[in-house]
């Protein structure tokens, strides 16, 4: 039984991890292809940023490194602002060794609103998302206690010095990339898209990536025969066509591919590509005998090397099912108000009386060719 690796697939005109270039004015990013929509993900320097920019999380290290000495009524307190809310007085967990481990873990219960981990020997504190300007605070208890009467005052104080914390320390996210939007660009008379930013990015000589949707006829991956032929991964291997599905992708690759432009076989393919879009001598329906036509030629060839494929490779045994016994039906429709583009039915029967089916829309209709499209046809087979 023969096969081959599943290739031909709906193309999704995806565009991945584009590199797209930053203009002089540093506000705008050219694409390479146009957009067919406003959903783009785009990557600045391996990271993905969102439309509304991209923040840092606050953090706020502990500056003098483990272990602590920390004594009861002492130097126990922290006096702790999480976003507007109200100071509050923190616990210590007292002792002559304390890790830095530890006293994080100990806070962490205390602060659920924080992320507090220890880093080098050191307590870090940090915000639980990204935010853009102050998140928390050390709170200063002498801007409340003037005089610096209250007991807690030089508990907080004293912490404060021998864990490495400025008094009155604000932690604070910083934007890291700006916000952007995607925009039409008024001297493209396509009404090309490009993406402009909220304002200059940091980095002068920043790598930018753009993942998105283009125009079937602006696609590297199908060319706008929106057919895309790539391999298929399936749990974790190569994908195979047998059988029907075989017969269907050989003679599919087989009809839609030009004739002499293989690099090895020039006889593989057929003449109907290169006849959309010509002119036939008496009109359309001419044009249409020509057609029917090419893909009968391009049939008989392919019958032909399968029938040998069948008596003379024993080694690849050719399945009934595989086996392209008859065309079943032709059917070529011209678009009215474009010769370039038609809309191609084949039907085949194969050995095992299997049909299958082909419909393709050849070249690349245009939006006016889809708006005035009464019968929809286009929109379903394109």
């Amino acid at each position: 039984m023969s096969f081959d690796f599943y290739t031909a697939s709906l193309c999704t005109h995806e565009v991945s991890f584009e590199t797209a270039s930053l203009d002089a004015s540093a506000y705008e990013i050219r694409l390479q292809r146009p957009p067919a929509n406003n959903r783009i993900s785009l990557y600045i320097d391996g990271v993905q940023v969102p439309q509304s920019g991209l923040d840092s999380k606050a953090e706020l290290p502990f500056l003098k490194p483990e272990p602590y000495r920390i004594q009861t009524n002492k130097n126990d307190l922290l006096y702790v602002s999480v976003g507007f809310t109200a100071p509050r007085f923190v616990q210590l967990v007292p002792g002559s060794n304390v890790r830095a481990k530890d006293l994080a873990a100990d806070l962490q219960r205390q602060l659920p609103e924080l992320d507090v981990v220890a880093h080098g020997g050191r307590v870090v504190l940090r915000s639980r998302t990204p935010v853009r300007g102050a998140a928390f605070s050390m709170h200063d208890p002498r801007w409340t206690d003037k005089t610096s009467s209250l007991p807690t005052t030089a508990r907080v104080m004293a912490a404060y010095s021998h864990l490495g914390v400025n008094p009155g320390r604000f932690a604070t996210g910083r934007r890291l990339f700006p916000a952007w939007s995607v925009e039409r660009d008024p001297l493209s008379p396509l009404g090309d898209k490009y993406i402009r930013l909220e304002s200059p990015i940091r980095n002068q000589n920043p790598f930018i990536q753009a993942s998105y949707v283009t125009l079937s006829q602006d696609c590297r991956r199908c060319f706008g025969s929106r057919i895309e032929f790539d391999y298929v991964i399936e749990d974790g291997t190569y994908a195979e066509a047998r059988d029907v599905d075989l017969l269907f992708q050989e003679f599919d690759k087989f009809l839609f591919t030009r004739i002499g432009t293989h690099w090895k076989w020039g006889w593989l393919g057929s003449n109907l590509m290169n006849r959309i879009g010509g002119k036939g001598s008496t009109g359309n329906v001419t044009m249409n005998s020509l057609l029917t036509y090419d893909v009968s030629q391009a049939f008989r060839t392919y019958q032909n090397i399968k029938s040998r494929q069948d008596t003379s490779a024993p080694s690849q045994k050719v399945t009934d099912a595989e086996y392209p016994l008859s065309l079943g039906g032709i059917d070529v429709q011209m678009d009215p108000t474009d010769p370039t583009v038609a809309i191609v039915f084949v039907d085949i029967v194969s050995r095992s009386r299997d049909p299958v089916e082909i419909k393709r829309v050849v070249g690349t209709p245009s939006s006016f060719t889809l708006a005035t499209d009464p019968s929809r046809k286009l929109r379903l087979r394109g």
